[in-house]
């Protein structure tokens, strides 16, 4: 063997190899050290920010507490009920005035109701649950002041499964409306069914 097989290249060739060489090291401590590393990093930004919004959400939580004991005492008391539930001796005639407190508020968002439907009622501890099947057909803006307006209506009611269909097909210039079905409950003192 000669000297010059075992020797290092120089020059221009030599300073290629010798940065190829370190390239290749910062890749391989790059892949083995630094990506790991910021991965874990990354997925510790996002559990703390998680935790943030948590603990966040928990003190406005915990914030509204008082004023929600506050609101339960005075149903407790029998103060704010009126307002709350529906007005009736019995389940029918609370359906009933759940019935015209819906077309009440229909018209007031400037539709009317293709159809409305009794559901049996149901007992929920010292309250009834009087629950209507309804449903309108609508442009979105009215179909979306209905909903508003039921929201928060006196007495309260609570909407629950709603279906929306294309009711129309859209045209030159006409309103696309759609077809809701939904159901909406409102709540009468317990007592006699």
């Amino acid at each position: 063997m000669t000297a010059r097989a075992l020797s290092l290249p120089e020059g221009r060739r030599g300073q290629c190899l010798a940065l190829g060489i370190t390239l290749l090291a910062a890749l391989l401590l790059w892949a083995a050290a630094a990506a790991p590393l910021l991965g874990w990093y990354a997925a510790r930004q996002e559990t703390i920010a998680r935790k943030q919004m948590l603990a966040a959400r928990m003190a406005r939580l915990e914030q509204a507490v008082p004023g929600l004991r506050h609101a339960v005492a005075r149903i407790g008391a029998g103060q704010g009920t009126a307002q709350m539930l529906l007005a009736g001796g019995s389940d029918a005639i609370a359906g009933a005035n759940l019935q015209a407190a819906l077309q009440a508020l229909a018209a007031q968002a400037g539709t009317s109701l293709d159809s409305i439907g009794m559901q049996p009622a149901k007992a929920a501890q010292a309250l009834r649950l009087i629950t209507a099947q309804v449903s309108l057909t609508a442009p979105w803006p009215v179909l979306l002041a209905f909903l508003t307006a039921v929201e928060t209506a006196e007495p309260r009611m609570i909407v629950d499964s709603i279906s929306l269909n294309l009711a129309s097909v859209p045209g030159s210039g006409a309103p696309r409306l759609l077809q809701a079905d939904l159901s909406v409950t409102g709540f009468r003192a317990g007592g006699a069914p």
